[in-house]
């Protein structure tokens, strides 16, 4: 499994938490979930105008999958118990400085 060295400890509590689990083989490939990722954020932007409320939810749910692609890299998904928020608190452990300053350069 391939790991950052920046939230190795936090990566390590989920898993013995039971929160992420490991994977292998097919598993352990995030292209599906960057294609869903792709579909998903295709619909939230032709919902936009028209739906902002949900077009908004499909966005945040794209980029659950790009995350959910990047843990799958690393042969890591989260479990029913860490759901939704164990894929955020893995990614930002991980890459948090990173995403911030992405999204601060695009908005300024």
């Amino acid at each position: 499994m391939t790991r950052w060295q920046r939230g190795e400890a936090e990566v390590e509590r989920l898993l013995a938490g039971g929160e992420l689990q490991e994977l292998t083989g097919r598993a352990a490939q995030g292209g599906q979930w960057l294609s869903k990722a792709r579909r998903t954020l295709s619909t939230a932007a032709g919902a936009a105008d028209s739906d902002p409320d949900s077009a908004f939810t499909l966005a945040y749910d794209a980029a659950r999958f790009a995350c959910t692609a990047l843990l799958a890299q690393q042969g890591l998904r989260a479990t029913t118990r860490g759901g939704h928020y164990v894929v955020e608190v893995a990614v930002r452990s991980q890459f948090g400085a990173a995403f911030w300053a992405m999204s601060c350069s695009r908005t300024g």
